[in-house]
């Protein structure tokens, strides 16, 4: 099991170099390498790798392009860029998410 974490904030999907190294998850070259600042405190991240990750969560069973980090806050970061390509639905009063599994909505 992994920790999978869906924020509306982020401007990527992200995997972290813990889970692609315990799960020995190929990766690839990231095609537009760039640097984080604000993802460690006193200097800058490169990311230069990414990785397709498929998971299960209930019904749905996804596939996810995800640059590779250095992070502890989960495995799997969902970020805009899942939330726009799979139609979500987010609920802020009940803090729910919704998407459309096959023409059957998922909460």
């Amino acid at each position: 099991m992994c920790e999978i974490l869906i924020d509306g904030g982020s401007c990527t999907n992200t995997a972290s170099m813990t889970l692609i190294d315990k799960l020995q998850v190929p990766t690839k070259v990231h095609p537009t390498s760039y640097t984080l600042q604000w993802l460690k405190q006193g200097s800058a991240v490169i990311v230069s790798k990414q990785t397709l990750i498929l998971f299960l969560v209930g019904p749905y069973c996804g596939e996810v392009l995800c640059d590779i980090l250095p992070m502890d806050a989960c495995h799997v970061l969902l970020g805009r860029p899942w939330l726009f390509d799979n139609t979500v639905i987010h609920d802020m009063h009940v803090n729910t998410y919704a998407l459309s599994i096959k023409d059957v909505t998922s909460l």
